[in-house]
């Protein structure tokens, strides 16, 4: 396949050198068969591994080739859906393991990342999450107190303390999460790869799973010129896996957003950006960022589910990024891509057993990379024989994500978002005006 079968991108061009695996082309036998070559199924290969079991892992494409090799970037506790829609849904104790589970993905990334002695993967640590509205006196507090009932490590920021690293108006309160960090993830995936083969795990890129077939306990999943035989199944991709579980490929849509890398800026880029680790903004569909390469900016955001790449992608991005910090000036877009990542309605991840020795770990859009490895490692417990961790995941389950209709849906609820965040922030610097005349 060789080099061009990636999508062209930063971290494409910053890739390790990894040899092509071979396509399946022989019917074999294994403990465990993992279709999709993203985190969620390199991390389930890789704890079953680690455990002994026999493990064959196969990708459509490349390893590393979909949204897992072309994300932001970033690891950190917590799920898209917010902990207090969870508190209300959950209840407290139930919405605190999972938080826990995810703190524990983001324990396995930073394990993962130190045991295969790549220090290099990881980028940067900590993360920011700021507003672009004032969150008022009780900001503080607040925070303060979901901390505490989450047991998590974020603490917040006042203004003058954001601003004093951030060079923008745009920005008011932060939430800093110590234990965040951000990585290469396409090197951190090949990385992966290569340690589930390290521990005799096999692996076959260029391999679609075309069927699925059960035959007493043991399942077989077919490719257009092999076959696995195994007692367990790990579905690891999104909406691609209409041929083997179509009722998976319901329950997931397809969302697109864009990552942008600009040209080295120099100086003016430390000027505006005082800070080494991770950001993101709190709208409901915000921006999320991060200084790369000394003196590159790393710049993602925007939401849809028109999956085609737009026509002036470059001009939109570096309209974003100017909108925020337009003292970067005359700056140049030297890498633009679109990922397409999973999506499930609930905004959750779709983790868990859906038949016996039949294992979902999917639809980790919007979440970040260590939920992956929490689902794998949930996944990975219950094919051992821990159901404690997936059944956290149970009540979201895998209903139907609307098809066309659904895709529709969510456009509009993301249209019906970005009104709202712009109204809010216009709103606000309106009455900020008001006062100050």
């Amino acid at each position: 396949m060789g080099d061009s079968a990636y999508p062209a991108s930063w971290y494409a061009a910053t890739r390790d050198a990894s040899a092509d695996r071979p396509p399946l082309a022989a019917r074999i036998e294994a403990d465990v068969a993992v279709v999709g070559g993203g985190f969620a199924g390199l991390h389930s290969a890789r704890l079953l591994a680690l455990q002994g079991k026999r493990v064959a892992l196969v990708e459509r494409h490349r390893i590393g080739w979909g949204a897992s090799g072309r994300n932001g970037g970033f690891v950190g506790a917590g799920f898209a859906e917010r902990s207090g829609a969870l508190i209300d849904r959950l209840g407290l104790e139930h919405t605190r393991r999972l938080y826990a589970q995810s703190q524990r993905g983001v324990a396995l990334v930073r394990e993962a990342v130190d045991g295969l002695g790549r220090p290099d993967i990881r980028m940067g640590t900590g993360k920011l999450s700021v507003s672009r509205t004032n969150q008022g006196p009780g900001f503080t507090d607040r925070t303060r107190a979901l901390a505490d009932t989450l047991g998590a490590t974020f603490e917040p920021w006042d203004t003058s303390r954001v601003r004093a690293l951030l060079d923008t108006s745009r920005y008011h309160q932060g939430i800093h999460d110590p234990s965040s960090f951000h990585i290469h993830p396409l090197n951190f995936a090949l990385a992966l790869a290569a340690d589930v083969e390290a521990r005799g795990g096999t692996i076959h890129e260029g391999t679609e799973a075309t069927g699925l077939s059960r035959e007493g306990s043991t399942w077989r999943l077919q490719t257009p010129r092999g076959e696995i035989a195994a007692s367990h199944i790990v579905l690891a991709g999104n909406a691609d896996l209409g041929r083997v579980q179509p009722r998976i490929a319901r329950a997931v849509l397809p969302v697109a957003t864009y990552v942008a890398v600009t040209e080295k800026i120099g100086p003016r880029l430390a000027e505006a950006i005082r800070w080494a680790g991770a950001i993101s903004d709190t709208r409901r569909a915000g921006d999320y960022y991060r200084v790369i390469d000394g003196d590159r900016l790393l710049w993602g955001g925007r939401i849809t589910t028109d999956t085609r790449e737009p026509p002036r992608l470059r001009e939109m991005m570096r309209g974003d990024i100017l909108s925020v910090y337009p003292q970067l000036g005359d700056i140049r877009i030297e890498y633009a891509w679109p990922g397409i990542m999973g999506y499930a309605p609930h905004k959750m991840p779709q983790v868990g057993e859906i038949q016996p020795g039949l294992w979902i770990c999917s639809a980790f859009g919007g979440h970040g990379l260590a939920q992956t490895a929490a689902g794998a490692d949930a996944v990975a417990a219950g094919i051992l024989g821990d159901d404690s961790r997936w059944r956290l995941f149970a009540p979201f389950g895998t209903r139907w994500a609307g098809g066309p209709f659904g895709q529709a849906a969510t456009q509009l609820a993301y249209w019906s978002l970005q009104a709202r965040d712009w109204w809010d922030e216009k709103r606000q610097a309106k009455n900020a005006e008001t006062l100050r005349t």
